[in-house]
């Protein structure tokens, strides 16, 4: 029989109220067993268990996983999760409350010898930046490197899939840890670091012959864990190559898809093509990808946390759980009431899920205007909607126009350095547009440009 779960109060912080909601939408789905959840979301049932307690903050991979099991909205999802987050990460910053006098020594050995939940922990690490682009066919600018672990819970489940992220934002520590609890660790830490010195030393000192120089981390746990081997039959087009803890590849192109399989850090992917499907924030700079790449060993990984891009001139392809590329879309510009000198820009369009903006503005330092990403979203919600600050245009006006009129590309974008051919490019006067916007009638090579400048890559730390 199962076990009733524990009441969560929604008035008791963001933490509960995000929990409840989650216990609704499980509800909405006819209340599935989480064992149930654990075979479609690729995550353990205690994991999804521990997203709907109401303790802990669940990631943001969990919760898209919960509710892409549960046939929800994961893309509203993703929004709430990242508002709950900026509120705990505001709420950690504020000062500390006074410490409390420490209790009784009879109120610990009380404590102590009650029963108590076993917590579990899980951390990650920060990505570092500046790692060279992956050595794939055609790629253009690589994406900016990073790399995450994700430590499993403490008592896995054993009849679920690995709980590991797929992609690794940073996670909270649990409180609660009791003086028990936190010996345990201790000494779990102590016989990991005893083993993990025993197995360096022996390697060390008894060397195979011949053997070549020792493998960077990454390349070992590749190593041990498995990577897929091709078996040559089907032809790469191009590479990739795994860098978070545990990469999941899928059935299809969707979070709800089936786990087929999990790969370490350090896969060489040898890649056949890629099609479209649920947009997924890139583990390293936040930015949105709805691309998703097709292994010559069968299966869908996210290009959000690969390595690589497909060549240049390459098109999407179908596949389950994919979706239609943009065909159109539209851009729109107006003065926001109480933002003196601020341009609010929106676009419109068909199947259009990720845009980038840019305009053509001199840089800072030099009269020479060169098209710049003033925007780059996937919140269809809000009409991907981006608040620009124009710099007055270079004298004697911009290319495109003259005069005070600026010209402004909005570009249907696959994601970081995946531009599409479906853009507007419209003049925008300044300092606020009125009417319809005129075309600016720009040259193929230099809306080519434009296109590749609205869905560069965004710089770490830019969404």
């Amino acid at each position: 029989m199962a076990r009733k779960p524990r009441p969560v109060d929604p008035a008791d912080g963001p933490v509960p109220a995000f929990a409840y909601d989650l216990r609704i939408v499980r509800e909405q789905a006819g209340n599935p067993t989480y064992r149930v959840l654990a075979d479609r979301a690729g995550f353990g049932a205690t994991t999804l268990s521990d997203a709907a307690g109401g303790v802990r903050f669940p990631s943001l991979e969990v919760t898209q996983a919960y509710v892409g099991a549960c046939g929800g909205d994961v893309a509203a999802w993703t929004r709430r999760w990242q508002e709950v987050d900026k509120r705990l990460a505001s709420d950690a910053g504020a000062p500390p409350a006074p410490a409390e006098p420490a209790p009784p020594a009879t109120t610990l050995a009380t404590a102590a010898a009650e029963p108590t939940a076993e917590p579990t922990a899980a951390a990650a690490a920060t990505p570092a930046a500046g790692k060279p682009a992956a050595e794939s066919a055609g790629k253009a600018d690589g994406k900016a490197a990073g790399a995450s672990a994700d430590l499993a819970p403490s008592a896995p489940d054993t009849t679920a899939p690995t709980d590991l992220a797929e992609s690794a934002p940073a996670r909270r520590w649990p409180v609660g840890w009791t003086t028990a609890g936190t010996a345990a660790v201790l000494a779990l830490t102590v016989v990991l670091v005893l083993v993990v010195v025993r197995s360096t030393s022996s390697a060390a000192n008894h060397p195979s012959a011949g053997a070549a120089p020792m493998a960077s981390a990454s390349a070992m746990a590749a190593s041990a864990i498995g990577c897929p081997a091709a078996d040559g039959t089907t032809p790469a087009l191009f590479a990739g190559e795994t860098y978070n803890a545990t990469t999941r590849v899928r059935a299809g192109a969707s979070l709800s898809a089936d786990v087929v399989a999990q790969l370490p850090s350090g896969c060489r992917l040898a890649l056949t093509g890629f099609c479209l499907g649920d947009v997924v924030l890139d583990t390293t700079s936040g930015s949105p990808d709805v691309r998703w790449f097709r292994l010559a060993t069968g299966g869908y990984v996210s290009s959000a946390v690969v390595h690589g891009n497909p060549p240049a001139g390459l098109r999407p392809a179908d596949c389950p759980d994919g979706v239609a590329p943009a065909s159109s879309i539209a851009l729109a510009a107006a003065a926001p009431a109480g933002a003196p000198g601020a341009l609010e820009l929106r676009a419109t369009g068909d199947h259009v899920a990720i845009v980038g903006y840019a305009a053509y503005l001199p840089r800072s330092g030099s009269a020479m205007p060169q098209w710049q990403q003033i925007g780059f979203t996937s919140e269809a919600a809000t009409g991907f909607k981006v608040t620009w600050r124009p710099a007055a245009p270079a004298e004697g006006g911009a290319a495109g126009g003259g005069g005070s009129a600026v010209p402004v590309v909005a570009v249907a974008c696959f994601g970081g350095d995946g531009p599409t051919t479906v853009a507007d490019a419209r003049l925008i006067a300044q300092p606020a547009p009125t009417g319809t916007l005129p075309a600016a009638g720009l040259p193929e090579a230099d809306l080519a440009r434009a296109r590749k400048a609205a869905c560069r890559y965004p710089d770490q730390g830019h969404g």
